[in-house]
């Protein structure tokens, strides 16, 4: 059985092979993506087990995905095939109109993946499990999705796992910012790990300086709060413990999956009992290495591979 569950939507992402507006590209690369997805691949690859909960469509790109992550070693044994919708897919545009950042433009409404609900969250998923991730992504996607994610708390809570929440917040899906804080908050509040950024905090909470978003979180009693800062890398606070790592200079062609790629090196670095510092530095370095290719997931290094990327960066202990 897996350490971690991640419960969300995999999709499709057709990524521009050029910059500049959608309107002028010809050619797209094809990648499976989504956030809970490329947590549990990021997991997988650094040694520890995963499975993923959610559902595809009975359609090619349902099937890729499924490959995808078995290839992987994630576990979808309650990766369920929805024959009444499609797989949903995003197309990503790069550097514009903001140079070195991208803009994703869903098409997923109605999609599989959207109708997530109570009855595909198994509680034998969560017997052997540790950790439950999902982000603020899921429970945005549909009532029957939020609901999904309630009941995956009340079993981790049954269950003794651990909850690990991602912020997340997609504007796009929900009706207005408030209802995003009203919903997820609840949530947030259930939390073991949490990870978040300074534009979502301040949806959240009304707080966008890293200090001080830290101590709010961990004054609801969330133990462990991990804020992103993207280019500047992040801190995080546990128990008595504070720590921050910077982000290591690389040359940036798609900065889209780099949270997901922290959020699960760092969680999979806990999982193998490091401490806070050396999580958040690891957890760091594979976000930044995840931004220099197109594709949220083949950056991820696998253990081996880290460790090595690691002592080139840090030779000195």
């Amino acid at each position: 059985m897996a350490e971690l569950l991640a419960m969300g939507e995999a999709l499709i992402q057709f990524n521009a092979l050029t910059r500049g507006p959608l309107r002028h590209v010809t050619l797209f690369e094809k990648h499976v993506a989504g956030a809970e997805a490329n947590v549990a691949v990021c997991v997988s690859r650094l040694g520890r087990s995963s499975a993923f909960i959610g559902r595809v469509g009975d359609d090619e790109f349902g099937r890729n995905i499924e490959a995808w992550l078995r290839a992987e070693r994630v576990d979808t044994r309650w990766l369920k095939t929805d024959p009444g919708a499609p797989t949903g897919i995003y197309f990503v545009q790069r550097g514009y109109p903001i140079p070195s950042r991208s803009t994703m433009f869903y098409y997923r409404r109605g999609s599989a993946g959207s109708r997530l609900s109570p009855e595909d969250v198994e509680e034998e998923a969560f017997k052997d499990a540790r950790i439950l991730h999902f982000t603020g992504i899921t429970p945005a996607l549909s009532q029957s999705a939020r609901e999904a994610c309630l009941k995956a708390l009340r079993l981790a809570e049954k269950n003794g796992v651990l909850v690990s929440i991602d912020t997340n917040i997609r504007p796009v899906l929900w009706a207005s910012l408030e209802e995003a804080a009203r919903v997820l908050m609840p949530m947030i509040e259930k939390a073991n790990f949490l990870f978040t950024d300074p534009t979502d905090s301040e949806i959240l909470v009304g707080e966008s300086e890293p200090e001080k978003i830290l101590e709010v979180f961990r004054g609801l009693g969330i133990e462990t709060v991990v804020v992103k800062l993207g280019e500047r890398g992040a801190v995080a606070s546990s128990g008595s413990e504070k720590a921050r790592a910077e982000a290591v200079q690389v040359s940036v062609e798609d900065p889209i999956g780099a949270g997901d790629g922290l959020a699960g090196t760092f969680l999979a670095c806990q999982m193998a009992g490091r401490n806070l510092f050396d999580s958040l530095r690891r957890a760091t370095l594979v976000g930044s290495l995840v931004t220099t290719i197109r594709g949220d997931q083949e950056m991820i290094p696998t253990l081996k591979d880290l460790e090595a990327v690691y002592r080139y960066y840090y030779p000195y202990p």
